[in-house]
């Protein structure tokens, strides 16, 4: 896993997608903070640019750097035993072509050890989408 971990990071940090495996389907993504590469990726969805994306982190401690947090947010965050993405309010740290027209961004925590190394390595949010094109199904396997 380390040698896909870091060929993905190269990749990355080049403003590359890639496409990976996710704590619910296959995803392509990119980092988050670079808006070339959201673009490209919201091309390759052929996706509008007002339908928002998630974002993925690798840790809770890490949601503060990227949005506004509630209280009632942490202990969802904590207790859930499945994949949940929650729409936080006050998005920042990440590429204006993310942020929701009301400023809010959709984040998930990852629980899957491949998306937590890739997080933690590229050391930046990643975005997710479904690798399909924007209205058609979901590949349900790679």
């Amino acid at each position: 896993m380390t040698e896909e971990v870091k060929k993905s990071i190269t990749i990355l940090r080049s403003g590359g997608t890639i496409l990976y495996p996710t704590d619910t389907i296959w995803g392509i993504g990119c980092d988050a903070t670079n808006e070339l590469a959201v673009k490209k990726l919201f091309g390759i969805k052929k996706r509008p640019p007002t339908k928002a994306m998630v974002i993925l982190l690798a840790e809770a401690s890490q949601l503060e750097f990227y949005a506004n947090v509630p209280e009632v947010a942490w202990d969802l965050v904590d207790y859930a035993e499945n994949p949940l993405t929650i729409v936080y309010p006050g998005a920042k740290g990440i590429t204006p072509a993310l942020i929701a027209e009301d400023g809010s961004i959709a984040i998930r925590v990852v629980k899957d050890e491949f998306c937590k190394m890739l997080i933690n390595s590229l050391r930046k949010p990643l975005v997710s989408t479904s690798a399909n094109i924007s209205g058609e199904s979901t590949p349900a396997f790679f």
